[in-house]
C-alpha cells in the first residue's frame, strides 16, 4: 500500500519536522538560523562572512602588534598562518571576499628581524650598527644610545664633542648613511628590547591555542573537534562544512531511494522542497543530483481520499484491471485502472465518444421534466418550442406504468387531445402519424425503468449511431472521476495524459450528429438517438425500433452489465 514517503529520522519526507531531525544531526544544521529548512547556501554564506570577519580580526591584531610580532614563537605563527589560510577556503566556498587574508599571512612570514617597519636601509647594515651599539668596549650601551641620538638630532660633530673616539664610534654606526639611518637604527634598537608577547583583541595571546580556539569559536560559534580545529594541527574548516553536507546528501538519496523501491510518494510541494534543499547542496558544492527520482516519486496527485476511495471500489465492482487497495490514494496504478475502463468503452467498431445532452435543450425547445403519474414519479420530454399553441410546455414523450386497458410498461407520446384539437400542432402529417403510432408502444420493465428516471440513473454515451445508457457503478465512476480530476493537485499533469487523450479524441461528436438542427431538418435527439427527419420533438425513433440488451462492443467484458446498448433503427 502506498503511503506518503517517510525519511530514516522517522518524519515524513521533506516536511519541517524531517529537516529539524536531518540537519540538527550534523554541524551545519547546529547553526543554522531555521534548521527546520533548507537554506544550507545561506547557512554557509553567514559562516564565511564570520570567517571574513575573523580575518580583519586577526589583521588588525597583527597590524597593531606589527613591532612585536617577531616575539611570537615560530610555531604560533605557523600555527595562525594555517589557520588564516583555512578561513580564506571557507569565504572561497562561500563566496566571500577573505578580505586581508594575503597580509596576515605576509606579516607572518616575515624573517625573525625585529622591525616591520619599512626602509630603504639594508638589514645588514642595521644589524651591524646595533651590533656596535651593544658591544662597545669604550663606552657603556647607555653611553652608546645618547651620542646615536645626538648625532641623529644634531650631526655627528656636534655629538662628538671634538673627541676622536665618539667621533670614531659614531662613523662606525653611521656607515656614512646619513641622521635617517642613525634614527631608523634607534627605532630598530628600541623595538628589539620590547621581548613582549602581543595580546589580540580577543584577550588571548597572539598565535597561542587560546587565541585560536577563541577565532574558531566567533566563526563556528562552538568548540571544534581535533580533526577539524587549528589547535591541534592543520584545520580542515572546509572539511568539516562539507562532511555535514554530505551527510545530509547522503541520507536524502538513501531515503528517496528507499521509498522509490516501496512505491511511496511525495506531494507536488514536497519534491519542490527536496529539488530546492537539492540545488542549495550543490550551489555549496556537494556533488548531488535528485530531481530524477523526486519526479518518480512524485505521482502523487492529491484530491479528496474519500471520494478516490469510493471511485477505487466502483472500478472492483466492475472487476476492470487489477484490484485495487481502496487506499483514497490516486496513485500509479488507479489510473492505470481508469485508463482501462475508458479503453474498454472506446474498444469495438466505435471511434466516438460523447457525455451530451441527448435533448439537445437549446435548439429544439424539449427539456426533461419530472411529473407524478399513479403516484410514482417520472422523467417526461416537455417541448417549449414555437409549434406549442398554448404557451405551456407539452409532454411529447414519457415512459408509463401499466394502467387500464395497458397492462405493460409502455410509451406516451402527446398526451391527451393535444393533437385532435390542435394544441401541439406538428408540421407534417407524417410527423402526426409518427407519434400516433409510437403512443402507447408496449416497452420491456428493463426499458422502463431505464426510461422513467434517465435523468437520474441511466446516462447517455453515444458511439456514432449507437447509443450507450451507462447505468450504475460504470456512471457513478465516471463522475467521481470528473470530480476527482477537478480536485487534484497536479499542476504539472503528471497523471491522466493518457486519460486526457482518450476523452479529448472525442470531443465535439456530438455537434457533429446534430448538423441541422438550426434549419429543422434534425431538431435534436432523444434519449441520445437522432429523430425522424424534421419531427421536430424529442421522439421519433428511440422506440421506433430499439433494441436494449448488453452492448455488443464489449463481450463477456464485465463492464457490459453496467452498459445498455439502445441501438436506433430508423
Amino acid at each position: 500500500m502506498s503511503k506518503e514517503a517517510v525519511g530514516q529520522n522517522g518524519a515524513v519526507l521533506g516536511s519541517s519536522d524531517y529537516w529539524d531531525r536531518l540537519n540538527r544531526s550534523t554541524y551545519i544544521g547546529t547553526v543554522m538560523q531555521r534548521a527546520s529548512e533548507t537554506e544550507y547556501f545561506e547557512a554557509v554564506k553567514q559562516i564565511g562572512q564570520r570567517a571574513a570577519s575573523a580575518i580583519d580580526s586577526i589583521y588588525a591584531d597583527l597590524q597593531k602588534s606589527k613591532k612585536t610580532i617577531h616575539n611570537i614563537s615560530f610555531s604560533d605563527r605557523n600555527a595562525l598562518s594555517r589557520q588564516v589560510q583555512a578561513l580564506g577556503d571557507v569565504c572561497s566556498l562561500s563566496a566571500t571576499s577573505s578580505g586581508h587574508c594575503t597580509e596576515c599571512l605576509f606579516l607572518l612570514h616575515q624573517s625573525d628581524f625585529p622591525s616591520n617597519n619599512f626602509s630603504w636601509f639594508d638589514e645588514s647594515a642595521v644589524h651591524s650598527a646595533i651590533d656596535q651599539i651593544k658591544n662597545n668596549p669604550d663606552f657603556f650601551a647607555s653611553e652608546c644610545l645618547s651620542m646615536v641620538r645626538k648625532a641623529a638630532d644634531w650631526g655627528i660633530e656636534s655629538a662628538a664633542d671634538n673627541d676622536k673616539r665618539k667621533a670614531k664610534f659614531l662613523e662606525g654606526v653611521s656607515q656614512r648613511k646619513g641622521r635617517d639611518f642613525l634614527r631608523h637604527v634607534l627605532e630598530v634598537y628600541q623595538d628589539e628590547q620590547d621581548t613582549s608577547i602581543p595580546v589580540g583583541s580577543n584577550g588571548a595571546t597572539i598565535g597561542s591555542g587560546d587565541y585560536l580556539q577563541r577565532i574558531e569559536r566567533d566563526v563556528f560559534l562552538t568548540d571544534l573537534s581535533m580533526m577539524y580545529s587549528a589547535r591541534f594541527g592543520s584545520p580542515s574548516y572546509t572539511a568539516l562544512l562539507k562532511d555535514s553536507l554530505d551527510s545530509i546528501a547522503h541520507t536524502m538519496e538513501q531515503d528517496l531511494l528507499r521509498n522509490e523501491r516501496e512505491n511511496n510518494y511525495v506531494t507536488d510541494e514536497t519534491a519542490s522542497i527536496l529539488k530546492k534543499a537539492g540545488q542549495d547542496l550543490s550551489r555549496c558544492g556537494v556533488s548531488f543530483s535528485i530531481d530524477s527520482t523526486v519526479d518518480k516519486l512524485a505521482w502523487f496527485v492529491g484530491g479528496d481520499p474519500a471520494k478516490i476511495r469510493k471511485l477505487q471500489s466502483k472500478l472492483n465492482e466492475m472487476h476492470i484491471g487489477e484490484h485495487l487497495t481502496e487506499d483514497g490514494v490516486y496513485g500509479k496504478k488507479t489510473e492505470q485502472v481508469v485508463e482501462g475502463f475508458f479503453d474498454e468503452l472506446l474498444r469495438g467498431s466505435f471511434h466516438t465518444l460523447t457525455w451530451v445532452n441527448p435533448l439537445q435543450s437549446s435548439s429544439t425547445g424539449i427539456v426533461s421534466e419530472p411529473l407524478v403519474k399513479n403516484g410514482e414519479t417520472i422523467f417526461a420530454l416537455r417541448d417549449y418550442s414555437v409549434r406549442n399553441t398554448t404557451g405551456k410546455g407539452t409532454v411529447v414523450f414519457r415512459p408509463d406504468v401499466p394502467h387500464g386497458a395497458f397492462s405493460y410498461p409502455h410509451i406516451n407520446t402527446v398526451e391527451g387531445s393535444s393533437l385532435k384539437h390542435g394544441q401541439y400542432v406538428p408540421s407534417s402529417e407524417l410527423q402526426r402519424t409518427a407519434l400516433n403510432s409510437l403512443n402507447h408502444k408496449k416497452i420491456p420493465e428493463d426499458t422502463y425503468r431505464v426510461l422513467k428516471d434517465f435523468d437520474g440513473t441511466a446516462k447517455k454515451v453515444r458511439f456514432g449511431s449507437r447509443v450507450l445508457l451507462v447505468i450504475g457503478a460504470a456512471w457513478e465512476a465516471w463522475e467521481l472521476y470528473q470530480t476527482i480530476e477537478s480536485d487534484l493537485h497536479d499542476a504539472d499533469r503528471k497523471i491522466g495524459k493518457k486519460t486526457y487523450s482518450h476523452v479529448a479524441s472525442v470531443v465535439g461528436s456530438w455537434s457533429l450528429s446534430a448538423l441541422g438542427a438550426k434549419g429543422g431538418a434534425m431538431a435534436g435527439a432523444a434519449i441520445g438517438t437522432a429523430i425522424m427527419p424534421g419531427v421536430g420533438t424529442a421522439v421519433g425513433g428511440v422506440v421506433g425500433g430499439m433494441t436494449l440488451g448488453l452492448a455488443g462492443s464489449f463481450g463477456g467484458s464485465a463492464l457490459g452489465k453496467w452498459v445498455i446498448d439502445i441501438t436506433a433503427t430508423e
